[in-house]
């Protein structure tokens, strides 16, 4: 059991940004679902292989499951920042670190949601384009792009935290 201070630390402005980025593209990506509803095809793209072209395919009531989705990973890493005593830290914890290392580890945390929430965005956008064949595929450059940027802010904040 871990003895770690628990602490308040207050929202900063960027994360104040990324909810209401994160909520605003939840609630764009729900609208938009529901907006092209009824010019999408019963069958759509729901699994791209590495090339980033449609190989799956099933039905149109499965793209409500992005923006569920991202509903509970908001919602999910939201509650985690109310506890970042829990949190499991490189560094033993103490009265003089607590307020950095809890910080540095919800910007991380906000970062993460923001990116995951974009991501599963675009991802139902394009599915959707796909679907009216507006587009072909999501592109080749969607995986390693979202894997760069989600693993390279967890880099960056554990070089913070073990500072």
């Amino acid at each position: 059991m871990n003895n770690n201070p628990m602490l308040s630390v207050p929202k900063t402005n960027i994360e104040r940004l990324h909810d209401a980025i994160a909520l605003i593209v939840i609630l764009a990506s729900l609208a938009y679902f529901v907006w092209r509803w009824s010019s999408l095809p019963e069958s759509v793209p729901i699994h791209f292989d590495g090339s980033g072209e449609a190989d799956g395919w099933g039905s149109k009531g499965v793209l409500i499951l992005m923006p569920a989705l991202m509903l509970i990973l908001y919602v999910g890493l939201s509650l985690l920042r109310k506890i970042p005593h829990r949190f499991n830290y490189l560094k033993p914890i103490t009265e003089t670190n607590a307020v950095y290392q809890y910080r540095t580890s919800l910007q991380l945390l906000s970062w993460i949601k923001v990116e995951i929430v974009l991501l599963f965005g675009y991802i139902q956008w394009s599915i959707i384009r796909n679907a009216e064949d507006l587009a072909s595929g999501i592109g080749l450059w969607l995986l390693p792009v979202a894997l760069v940027v989600i693993f390279g802010t967890i880099i960056y904040y554990i070089t913070r935290l073990v500072k």
